[in-house]
């Protein structure tokens, strides 16, 4: 009794203290990183991708779940040799978003190089609303920069993070880019939403995670995936262009984003789902190790569903 009283307080002082200590953390870390060089923050963050891969045991295995799931006619040495590499690539992206947070926003344009910008120029120039589709592929925090730098006046919808304090930290990280955040569900989102598609920007959608919003079943990697099917309905609704955007890291160290041709989706909303979901699995499919393979994305599936319904 009095055993479970101690474990009870102490999960009460670890959850109230989790957040500044996160905060404190990542604060640190930006004055250490943004005082590196580029090249050091990123070798710093390849090797924290290895140690998460050798000392966080369930996020590997389920990395390689995943990848099986994905690439069931890879060996098992190479899912694992992208395995990874996914986890060194993500932490770099983390150690690079570190290292700029502590430099002017122009400093992130002499590593990003942007292809296809003629698609973003021909989608403005019309009287069309703009949707920008892209998937969690690359540095995609860092991809609002090079849009930003040819006139896309980004803004994303994200959600909301438990931890207030690491929620700001990540809108002010946007905002460090020229990127405005909609937080998904909060007051006067909608009213935002519409401000941004008519106001001469360009809204932002990430659709390729299983979150708890209104979704639709398509195919993802040959699989049933549960994916939201707000993006769809946006763009149908409002007539937008869609144009999928992704960022790829290079062998140099550097960073290109492509902006494709716009998308022509179907009038059902769970058919344009589908044709958007396949422009990412396409991107992921090109650099499989620059995706975020520990997510779980396939965590629910229709039988299940209707079983519990």
């Amino acid at each position: 009794m009095r055993g479970g009283w101690i474990r009870s307080l102490w999960a009460g002082v670890r959850r109230r203290l989790r957040a500044p200590v996160l905060h404190g953390l990542v604060r640190l870390l930006v004055a250490i990183m943004s005082r590196l060089g580029w090249r050091t923050a990123q070798r710093f963050g390849r090797w924290l991708g290895s140690l998460y891969w050798t000392i966080i045991p369930r996020d590997r295995r389920r990395v390689l779940r995943h990848l099986e799931v994905a690439f069931p006619e890879l060996a098992a040495d190479e899912r694992e040799r992208l395995g990874r590499a996914c986890l060194r690539h993500n932490a770099t992206s983390f150690a690079e978003l570190l290292h700029l947070r502590g430099h002017p926003a122009e400093e992130a344009l002499r590593h990003i190089e942007t292809v296809g910008h003629e698609h973003l120029h021909a989608a403005r120039a019309g009287d069309r609303p703009v949707l920008i589709l892209t998937g969690h592929c690359g540095n995609w925090e860092l991809m609002s920069a090079g849009l930003n730098a040819h006139g896309a006046a980004v803004t994303a919808i994200a959600r909301q993070i438990k931890e207030q304090e690491l929620h700001e930290m990540m809108k002010e990280m946007r905002a460090h880019f020229g990127t405005d955040t909609i937080v998904r569900g909060a007051p006067r989102s909608a009213r935002k939403l519409l401000k941004a598609l008519r106001g001469g920007g360009s809204l932002c959608l990430l659709i390729d995670q299983d979150t708890r919003v209104d979704g639709v079943w398509v195919p993802f990697f040959d699989q049933p995936a549960y994916t939201p099917v707000g993006a769809a309905e946006i763009a149908l609704r409002h007539d937008a262009v869609v144009l999928p955007c992704f960022i790829q890291r290079l062998d140099s160290g550097h960073h290109r984003v492509e902006i494709h041709e716009p998308l022509e989706l179907p009038d059902d909303p769970v058919e344009a789902t589908a044709t958007m979901t396949r422009a990412i699995e396409e991107q992921i499919r090109r650099v499989p190790e620059q995706w975020v393979w520990m997510h779980r994305r396939w965590r629910r599936q229709p039988e299940v569903d209707s079983l519990s319904a």
